[in-house]
């Protein structure tokens, strides 16, 4: 299963950069509930649907927190294609659809000369309120504010799931634990089975 993949699949390469200076301050967790569940997001018809889904699947990805601009997110689970940046889940829905999740998961350390290096690095530091920014193929633009910050165990994957009335992105990387979100250490290089998982939500605007 594809989302299971992307949870529990996000190798590192722990020869990639000394991790020096990183903190390793633990965080208290927020626990939230699993939300009441929709049903698939659905394209809006006709002249309902203000965003004409585009040919092109691919979507970019700007953070201006952690100093990501303008980089591309395939719509791929693979292993290969988070290697190389950002990836969308398939199954999650697009900006594009109604009552849409659009999960976007990315490594922490990630690979050196591609876009996934350090590209979530700096995830555990976001804020709500902080903005999120999707682009797909025709140039049109979706932006989202940060409302939740919280881990989860990397089984609990009813996070990729559509909120009810809620349009949303969802951020994820590996932690070192569900407890402990900035230590760069040998749980978050292997991304093992006791690795938590950091989901930061936001909401369209």
């Amino acid at each position: 299963m594809l989302a299971m993949l992307i949870l529990a699949v996000l190798p590192l390469l722990p020869m990639l950069a000394s991790t020096a200076g990183l903190t390793t301050e633990r965080v208290a967790v927020a626990k939230v509930d699993p939300p009441v569940f929709s049903t698939a997001p659905q394209i809006i018809d006709g002249n309902e649907n203000p965003y004409t889904p585009p040919e092109d699947p691919s979507l970019s990805l700007t953070v201006p927190k952690l100093g990501v601009y303008g980089h591309t997110v395939r719509d791929d689970a693979s292993a290969a294609a988070l290697d190389e940046g950002a990836v969308k889940i398939p199954e999650a829905g697009f900006p594009w659809e109604r009552n849409a999740n659009t999960y976007i998961a990315g490594h922490r350390v990630g690979y050196r000369d591609t876009e996934s290096y350090y590209q979530f690095l700096e995830l555990p530091s976001m804020k709500e309120g902080d903005e999120v920014i999707l682009e797909d193929g025709d140039g049109e633009t979706y932006v989202y504010e940060v409302a939740e910050i919280f881990a989860v165990e990397p089984h609990e994957t009813w996070v990729t799931e559509p909120v009810a009335g809620k349009d949303m992105v969802t951020l994820q990387t590996c932690t070192e634990s569900v407890e402990d979100w900035e230590t760069i250490g040998p749980e978050v290089m292997v991304s093992g089975p006791d690795t938590g998982r950091l989901v930061v939500r936001a909401e369209r605007v």
